[in-house]
């Protein structure tokens, strides 16, 4: 759970860590082992972020502590668009970003472990849309599977279906 809270942070945080000018040549791809993935626009802008990336690592460790970041990675490619962006139908599976979610209220327990004022106040927001997300999937046929914990849309969990006991 820490890694994957982690991961969301890091994630979240990286506009604020590069800037909005940075921020649209480059995205947060993945974060694995400690090693942050961006994507950038182009080689320059690779060589750009490769000569920042003390700054960056700096950056991300005053927000979230010495162990939040072991490494940035840069890959020139291309941003994955969103399907709304493409002009292709959205689907039903996710909100749609016009959706008006209603923000669920943070348990105080979730933002316990981060100690830094300035990334509590940038995470309840975050905290809450992924709460709202979460309840708007339960009121549109999502479901948890009772063996696996996993979120799944439809009849049975594709994790688990092939495991489950035959129906009686």
């Amino acid at each position: 759970m820490v890694a994957s809270m982690r991961r969301v942070m890091v994630m979240s945080l990286w506009e604020q860590v590069v800037g909005p000018m940075v921020a649209k040549k480059s995205w947060p791809e993945k974060m694995a082992e400690g090693v942050l993935t961006v994507g950038v626009s182009s080689h320059p802008w690779a060589s750009e972020l490769d000569l920042l990336k003390p700054q960056i690592l700096t950056r991300y460790r005053q927000l979230l502590g010495r162990s939040a970041i072991k490494d940035v990675e840069f890959r020139v490619g291309r941003r994955k668009a969103r399907p709304d962006e493409e002009g292709l139908p959205v689907s039903t599976l996710h909100p749609r970003r016009e959706d008006q979610l209603l923000p669920q209220p943070v348990p105080g327990h979730v933002l316990d472990g981060v100690t830094n004022p300035e990334v509590r106040e940038m995470l309840g927001p975050v905290f809450a849309r992924l709460r709202a997300e979460r309840e708007w999937k339960h009121e549109h046929g999502w479901g948890r599977c009772d063996l696996c914990g996993r979120i799944y849309h439809g009849p049975t969990c594709p994790n688990c279906q092939d495991n489950r006991p035959p129906a009686a």
